[in-house]
């Protein structure tokens, strides 16, 4: 995993700096390395790496979930781009995968988001990252319960469209998940991890889904959270709370036929 970080630490810190973006403290390889481990796990045989002289150049991940497929890494050392090696890993990462699909992308990335075109996925929707305290107004109308599997698999068909049981047993290995109740009915689930972030945060509806991210956010200091800007609600609730909109966005491209989230913030760009 220490080969891929370096080229991931490489490839978005030469991006960022590009377009004028400090970026000084990028995530350490523990960081990210479970989320890889997890892919590696389950969907091994969508990754990936490109080696040069011994030394690892680029890498890939994507995982299928039932008919849907999401490309969950797609990175190349800057000295090695342009040269083709994108493209062949994605390809490979994508072989035989379902037609419904989507990736995470920068939004400043105009090289990757071309060739995500070229491959049916098109920009749907900034991921707006928000972060800071918040200064809430309202409450929750919702309680707070213990997951179950039933109730987390009902809500990821409304909010996902696929079942995510694989990914909760990894997600609620590494944070606290909870149910959000409207009278006794599950309506919303959402995750919170030691550092403060929050998601994936999901809902029946985007009334639910930004029901329970005001139940989130009243119960720390400081908060994180990734939302695709068609969860319009949810975006709502963080401008209202008074989160810091962070920059740059990122963009989520999906395939024909596919329709942006409204009740959804994202775990990761990697994940989803």
């Amino acid at each position: 995993m220490v080969g891929q970080h370096a080229v991931f630490v490489a490839a978005e810190g030469e991006l960022l700096q590009r377009h004028g973006f400090a970026w000084p403290n990028p995530p350490s390889v523990d960081h990210v390395a479970p989320t890889y481990r997890h892919l590696m796990r389950n969907d091994r045989e969508r990754c990936f790496v490109a080696e040069a002289d011994g030394r690892v150049v680029g890498y890939s991940a994507a995982f299928v979930r039932e008919d849907f497929a999401f490309l969950a890494a797609l990175f190349i050392d800057p000295a090695h781009q342009g040269s083709g090696v994108g493209r062949r890993l994605m390809e490979l990462a994508l072989h035989g995968a379902p037609k419904r699909q989507a990736t995470i992308s920068d939004s400043i990335q105009p090289v990757s988001n071309a060739l995500y075109a070229k491959h049916g996925l098109f920009p749907a929707t900034p991921i707006l990252a928000f972060q800071g305290p918040a200064r809430l107004a309202v409450t929750s109308d919702l309680d707070a319960a213990d997951v179950t599997p039933g109730a987390l698999a009902m809500l990821d068909r409304d909010a996902y469209g696929f079942d995510r049981s694989i990914d909760h047993a990894f997600w609620a290995s590494r944070a606290t998940p909870t149910l959000w109740l409207d009278r006794g009915e599950p309506v919303a689930y959402s995750y919170r991890w030691p550092s403060g972030r929050i998601g994936p945060l999901a809902g029946r509806d985007e009334q639910a889904a930004a029901a329970a991210l005001v139940g989130e956010l009243a119960r720390g200091p400081n908060h994180t959270i990734q939302i695709p800007g068609t969860s319009v609600s949810l975006v709502r609730v963080a401008v209202e709370a008074g989160l810091r909109l962070l920059a740059p966005p990122g963009l989520l491209l999906l395939s024909d036929g596919m329709a942006p989230p409204k009740s959804l913030a994202i775990s990761s760009y990697g994940l989803c």
